[in-house]
């Protein structure tokens, strides 16, 4: 079901992002290949010195498990939701080519907020750029018209769970691994 504030707003950002073709590359391009850049940051912050590097670097272990729950969570809502696309539901041409299957889950947001959601729990102040970037990802795909709004922010708290369960395996991993070493 599409709400009426989903369709407007839908509407709007698109309008706004086909309103210049320069604006129409810089959204498409955010949209596509904006999620890259989360694993390159993680990668950098792994390697990062700092005296939390050792938080830093459980923060990428739980973000990678969180990943893993997170597509297990993806593929199991595709086969229960099927939500149209903005762009099948309203008639238009999205900025880019892209299927018509189900537009709810965001598989961008959830997987890049269930990335980005450890550190965000360890690091708050290093994590809240890249949970922003993974929002504005999931914000340019709504311009682009391949999401709804609330597909982006309902799957933003959804990745919330993978991050605990991220979270909770690299902990307990942490507690096993040095208990049999003592």
């Amino acid at each position: 079901m599409v709400t009426r504030l989903d369709g407007q707003i839908v509407l709007a950002l698109h309008g706004w992002a086909v309103s210049s073709p320069t604006l129409a590359f810089l959204v498409a391009a955010i949209a596509e290949d904006g999620p890259f850049v989360l694993p390159i940051f993680l990668g950098v912050l792994w390697f990062w010195r700092s005296r939390d590097r050792s938080t830093n670097r459980r923060a990428v272990l739980a973000g990678g498990i969180s990943v893993g729950v997170a597509l297990v969570l993806m593929v199991l809502l595709g086969f229960l939701i099927d939500r149209p696309r903005p762009f099948v539901e309203f008639g238009f041409t999205p900025l880019f080519h892209h299927g018509s299957d189900s537009s709810f889950p965001s598989d961008h947001t959830l997987i890049g907020e269930a990335l980005v959601g450890p550190l965000l729990w360890l690091r708050p102040r290093v994590g809240i750029g890249p949970a922003l970037w993974a929002l504005l990802v999931g914000f340019a795909r709504v311009a682009a018209g391949i999401h709804f709004p609330s597909d982006i922010l309902l799957s933003a708290v959804l990745a919330i769970g993978p991050s605990a369960v991220g979270l909770l395996i690299v902990r307990l991993a942490a507690r096993i691994f040095l208990d049999n070493i003592s």
